[in-house]
């Protein structure tokens, strides 16, 4: 008999815990949904944190960068150089100024005399970046859409380059043992 009383009071007090548990999670309200500003940002900065992980990435060896998987398609340091125009043209577009054919071919010939190699990009898309977030974050604008779209086409194409030559890409590695 004491044992049956014992089983009942543990039965009403776990009874009693999941009811009280049941009402503390249904007053807690859900958070209000994203807003496509705040999508568009978010996405942003995740396909562009992810290249520039890349960019910086040395299991990729300095002397695979200029590597192509076709003689017709770009190296692996002309996509990062392809990226930090995008960034630097969306940046340009964000801020009102006309895009336009002289404007992208002055460009890519200025880009042309800059040193080919990692320090260089990197270099180059932490600042394309730095200009680009605080923009991105004051005007999410639809047209950013065909950006993220472009950009991460790169990103693709920057995965399977790393698969190509045998690395596994940053993202996709496992995280190191603690």
């Amino acid at each position: 008999m004491p044992h049956r009383s014992l089983l009942v009071l543990l039965v009403a007090a776990i009874a009693t815990l999941n009811v009280r548990t049941g009402a503390a999670q249904s007053q807690t309200p859900a958070p209000p949904p994203l807003t496509y500003e705040q999508v568009i940002t978010s996405t942003w900065k995740n396909v562009h944190d992810r290249i520039l992980v890349m960019a910086k990435d040395t299991v990729f060896p300095d002397d695979k960068l200029g590597w192509r998987p076709h003689p017709d398609a770009r190296s692996v340091l002309e996509e990062f150089r392809q990226v930090t125009l995008g960034l630097e043209l969306a940046s340009a577009q964000l801020r009102g100024e006309k895009l336009d054919g002289a404007m992208v071919a002055a460009r890519r010939k200025a880009d042309a005399a800059k040193p080919q190699t990692r320090a260089s990009i990197v270099s180059d898309m932490e600042a394309a970046i730095a200009v680009s977030y605080p923009l991105v974050e004051k005007s999410p604008s639809p047209l950013l859409i065909g950006w993220i779209q472009d950009q991460a086409e790169h990103y693709g194409k920057l995965v399977s380059n790393y698969r190509a030559v045998g690395i596994v890409p940053p993202s996709s590695r496992k995280p190191a043992s603690r």
